[in-house]
């Protein structure tokens, strides 16, 4: 946050702060009056995003924000910029939300006093927020005039990655089109990102080794550097093969034995996933 304009004297904070400061964080942001196309496309990308150990960063609005959070607490931690304080949170239809956000090691994050209504200036404001704290802003839909295109501003200005999905020409969001065309990323699946931030997430991992692997007492640097490459993402056998260099009857070994130790999961399409129950 030290690194962006304007930046906040203090931030009030509910909820676990280490969502923020130990993990990459990745923000969603997008038009409130969504289709339904956009909003499942968002869920999905922030299940994925948080399954592989990003926090997920939005602004609690409706349609495409509140898929956003509601994708990642299903996996993982997501953070919440508000545009109202902490004890007058906006809007109240998400209030459902809030108990399921911080028992998943999210949090809720805002500059203005507790009290703070949910005035129009606050939002722009908040934007700076999201961006600031992630590695890479993500635009679903978006029209030319949008809270979205100023989050988008604030990211190029602080040194942010920006993703965009493309949509039909005559979409009334169709502003992520120009996002592309002036240079932001395309965006079609999780991995998009993913690839992009895979170097800080292997930091990440191996810096949180004590206390984010639930202690975990690897049999050895073998074991370990699966685990590793499936916490970044579901891979087959095929691809624990390439990625470790591994035999396939040594890579089957090691999986097996961590399939029955509860580490990893194997998925119907034969993919390797991390058990986080």
């Amino acid at each position: 946050m030290k690194e962006i304009h304007q930046c906040p004297t203090l931030l009030y904070i509910k909820g676990d702060l280490d969502c923020i400061n130990n993990n990459i964080c990745v923000g969603i942001v997008g038009a409130r009056k969504s289709t339904k196309n956009a909003e499942m496309f968002t869920y999905k990308l922030a299940y994925e995003l948080a399954s592989v150990g990003i926090t997920v960063i939005s602004g609690f609005a409706f349609g495409i924000d509140i898929s956003a959070h509601k994708g990642a607490m299903q996996k993982g931690a997501t953070a919440c910029i508000l545009g109202s304080g902490l004890l007058n949170i906006y809007p109240k239809q998400h209030h459902k939300y809030i108990d399921t956000i911080l028992s998943n090691n999210g949090c809720f994050i805002s500059e203005f006093p507790l009290y703070e209504n949910p005035n129009p200036a606050n939002f722009p404001r908040r934007n700076r927020i999201i961006s600031g704290l992630s590695k890479g802003i993500a635009v679903m839909e978006a029209s030319l005039k949008s809270g979205s295109l100023i989050t988008v501003k604030y990211a190029i200005e602080q040194n942010r990655e920006v993703y965009a999905v493309p949509t039909f020409p005559t979409n009334m969001h169709n502003a992520t089109n120009k996002l592309i065309k002036d240079g932001a990323k395309i965006l079609e699946s999780a991995l998009d990102i993913i690839e992009d931030l895979k170097s800080d997430l292997t930091k990440q991992l191996y810096q949180n080794d004590n206390n984010c692997n639930n202690n975990i007492d690897f049999q050895d640097d073998i074991e370990k550097n699966i685990y590793y490459a499936i916490s970044l993402n579901a891979l087959s056998l095929n691809d624990i093969c390439d990625k470790l260099e591994l035999n396939v009857v040594e890579a089957m070994t090691y999986l097996s034995s961590m399939e029955l130790n509860g580490l990893i999961i194997k998925e119907k399409d034969g993919k390797f996933i991390i058990n986080n129950i």
